[in-house]
């Protein structure tokens, strides 16, 4: 066995790469996304209701019978805000139970009261370690693909563009899938280099966990099947195919069984009926455009222009041909939006539902920066100057404004400036000044990213009301004297 050798420079950067962005994912994490989140409320409900008394309680809108309703009406968290008016069905059989069993059991350990609102300090934490070990999966994939350097650049992508990192903070079970996706992801790339059956033997675990967390977990059943295939009609042992393509059906299906065990042994009438509902959420074929023009992690839009760019890459790299390795994170990443476009509906602003594909999209991001990088010229200058700024307007609020319009033209004038200049003279020098443009802006953005992400909270309360819940020794985690760097001076009163 080959021992990989240490290179200390590269370690160094790997951690502080992830202690950073480690420290903006758990900074004010009970507090954005808004603690008065009601979906996070459906797991955290029934994980410890189940937990507690052995069957789950949890609010819902789909039509449940009469008998079921055992409560309806204001659950608030101590007498005051975050509040919500609900109605409680039992058993609540809305989804299967891991996901909800994992928030629930720390509302529990925390002596959450399960008729209250369950404070978003405890159903978060193990949410914020998902996306932690996210992150470092996301590393390795992007290190497998394309190189050390991408692998460092697409953890750095997903832990500092503000709707990714609030989006993975947010307890929702596609947080769980998304983790669970990685490792599969991570897992079949090793078999597509080498087919030992091995790699293939934790799959229908991983699946198994995904599918009772959430039914269209069990989605992931078909996309390992086919790269399974894939991999091993590009080695010519086609005529194998059987054996690794039984196992991974065959052990997927005890999972598929307990998802319709736990519903019938509730109540099977509710179940029927329930999973008859979910199966036909409206669809159509306006889902992959609304995909595209609602970029969101809450239940309203965030504009957040990195996302944007990052979108705008994948859609580049698709487009583009991929071999290899590199086709197969845009596959990930393109099934995945298949998924939610079966599944999610083209109207209904449910981000959550898009959380698994942003592992591979912060991969596809980071492609993007890095192909700007290199072909520095007066398109890609302009895409990054128009685009990789513009979180700076999430720094704006009532008390803070916005740049000064001609302090603005008179800036993009001067990074655009160069570039003009090199449409005309192809010079080397001129092509240099335009890439360290272009690195500069991608540097200033990140720090406008980070700057946003450790100060949202105070940077929407300090003109709006906004609920309160216990902090955590997590979420009050600082970096070592550069923390004063990334906090917003005293605002600007008028």
């Amino acid at each position: 066995m080959k021992i990989p050798k240490f290179n200390f420079l590269k370690t160094l950067i790997f951690l502080l790469v992830f202690g950073f962005t480690f420290v903006l994912r758990t900074h004010n994490y009970e507090r954005v996304p808004t603690s008065n989140h009601l979906d996070e409320m459906l797991y955290a409900w029934s994980g410890i209701h189940l937990i507690e008394t052995g069957v789950p309680v949890s609010w819902s809108t789909l039509d449940y019978p009469k008998r079921a309703e055992v409560f309806k009406g204001k659950i608030d968290y101590l007498g005051g805000s975050p509040e919500a008016s609900v109605t409680l069905y039992k058993p609540w059989l809305d989804e299967p139970p891991v996901f909800a069993l994992i928030v629930g059991y720390f509302a529990h350990i925390n002596g959450a009261d399960r008729n209250q609102f369950i404070p978003s300090t405890y159903i978060r934490i193990p949410v914020v370690f998902m996306g932690t070990l996210t992150s470092i999966m996301i590393f390795l994939i992007a290190r497998f693909v394309s190189g050390y350097w991408t692998g460092i650049l697409s953890m750095l992508v997903y832990g500092t563009v503000p709707l990714i990192v609030f989006a993975s903070r947010t307890a929702m079970p596609e947080n769980f899938i998304a983790l669970l996706f990685t490792i599969i992801i991570f897992l079949l790339l090793k078999f597509h280099k080498n087919t030992k059956f091995w790699y293939l033997v934790p799959i229908p675990l991983l699946i198994g966990l995904a599918g009772l967390s959430k039914p269209t977990g069990f989605f992931l059943l078909p996309f390992a099947l086919y790269m399974t295939f894939a991999g091993l009609f590009k080695e010519g042992k086609w005529k194998v195919t059987l054996k690794p393509i039984a196992y991974l059906v065959l052990a997927t299906l005890p999972f598929i069984g307990i998802f319709f065990w736990y519903g019938l042994h509730f109540d099977p009438e509710i179940f029927w009926n329930i999973t008859g509902i979910q199966s036909h959420r409206p669809v159509g074929f306006g889902s992959l455009g609304w995909f595209f023009m609602s970029p969101a992690f809450d239940t309203s839009f965030l504009k957040d222009s990195w996302y944007i760019f990052c979108l705008l890459s994948a859609a580049f790299f698709i487009f583009l041909p991929k071999e290899g390795n590199k086709r197969f994170i845009s596959f990930s990443f393109v099934y995945w939006i298949i998924i939610v476009m079966i599944s999610g509906g083209e109207g209904d602003l449910l981000p959550w539902y898009r959380f698994p594909a942003f592992p591979m999209l912060a991969i596809l991001g980071a492609w993007g920066i890095q192909y700007v990088v290199k072909n520095p010229n007066f398109f890609t200058t302009f895409l990054v100057a128009g685009m990789l700024l513009g979180n700076r307007l999430l720094l704006v609020n009532a008390f803070r404004p916005n740049i000064d319009p001609m302090s603005y033209r008179w800036l993009f004038t001067a990074l655009m400036l160069p570039s003009v200049a090199l449409s005309v003279f192809d010079n080397k020098k001129l092509k240099s000044i335009c890439r360290l443009i272009i690195i500069a802006v991608i540097t200033v953005g990140i720090y406008f990213n980070s700057i946003y992400i450790y100060n949202a909270f105070e940077i929407k309360c300090e003109n709006l009301t906004c609920p309160f819940v216990p902090s955590s020794d997590l979420s009050t985690i600082h970096i070592p004297f550069f923390w004063r760097f990334f906090v917003l001076g005293e605002p600007t009163y008028k």
